[in-house]
């Protein structure tokens, strides 16, 4: 017999595929039951002239009708191979949400020019004084995904980047620490900064298949590139799609593998403190 039940649908999008990840938690007169199916989709072949997100969007319309009216709630993480970041230096002048946008959308502009006018930010001013971590994904992405959950009937309560995922669900552990927070998919390594909690540094970097040699050399690179707090030698490690983990052995750098984030990186208990959230 069920007392009560919650569905939760986490959605991983990446541009080669679509991860699915459908929970059901049921209070029964036993205790709780949890019961968990994952769907991995190939991205649908696209033409060459094709946006990035193209077609891992049509393969996550084509699946959505089959969830219509199960989940009670659905969150999207985007892979970091479909979101851009920038540090937006911390200034007095800007006096609200907007201006802060505005400063940042500018931010972007000088390093990847008009295209940036497409894209839409959000930003995260965590501490007075300190950088804002800025988010940018293409409009007409967010657009679409928008529309396929809204033509299935499935209600959304959030998209956010994986950066922002990972991020929430091991705060506690990173809070205060000076370390590196490094999340390795498929071709590409987005590579944070923190110092007591705060964003020093975040770069996303094309990466191989060899990347247990890239990642030290890598880390080398920017520690000489930044400033003297990138000397932090901690390197937290979350790994998606790449098979076996084995973490690096390389001299001077200490790495900490993170387990999977909850199914697609964020739990729904921690929905409401999700940082930069695309929609909340």
């Amino acid at each position: 017999m069920s007392l009560l039940r919650t569905n939760t649908l986490q959605v991983g999008l990446a541009p080669d595929q679509v991860n699915l990840v459908h929970t059901q938690r049921r209070l029964t007169l036993r205790g709780v039951r949890t019961t968990v199916r994952n769907e991995r989709l190939p991205a649908v072949a696209s033409g060459n002239d094709a946006a990035l997100w193209r077609g891992a969007v049509q393969a996550l319309q084509a699946a959505l009708p089959d969830h219509a009216g199960h989940p009670t709630h659905v969150y999207v993480t985007l892979s970091s191979r479909l979101v851009h970041y920038a540090l937006v230096p911390w200034s007095d002048a800007l006096s609200d949400a907007d201006e802060e946008v505005a400063f940042a959308r500018h931010v972007f502009e000088r390093v990847h020019g008009e295209a940036a006018a497409q894209w839409e930010l959000r930003v995260s001013a965590d501490r007075i004084g300190a950088p804002m971590l800025a988010s940018a994904v293409d409009a007409q992405m967010l657009n679409a995904v928008r529309a396929a959950f809204a033509d299935a009937r499935v209600r959304l309560d959030s998209i956010q980047p994986r950066l922002m995922a990972v991020y929430n669900e091991y705060r506690r552990r990173l809070q205060g620490r000076h370390a590196w927070l490094a999340l390795l998919e498929p071709g590409c390594l987005c590579l944070a900064l923190l110092q007591q909690g705060r964003w020093v540094r975040v770069r996303s970097l094309r990466i191989g298949s060899g990347w247990r040699v890239e990642l030290a050399l890598l880390l080398a690179r920017e520690a000489y590139l930044g400033a003297p707090a990138a000397a932090a030698r901690d390197v937290f490690v979350w790994v998606g799609g790449l098979g076996e983990v084995r973490l690096p052995e390389a001299g001077g750098w200490q790495f900490h593998l993170l387990a999977a984030p909850t199914q697609c990186g964020i739990a729904p208990a921690d929905a409401a403190r999700v940082l930069a959230a695309m929609e909340g």
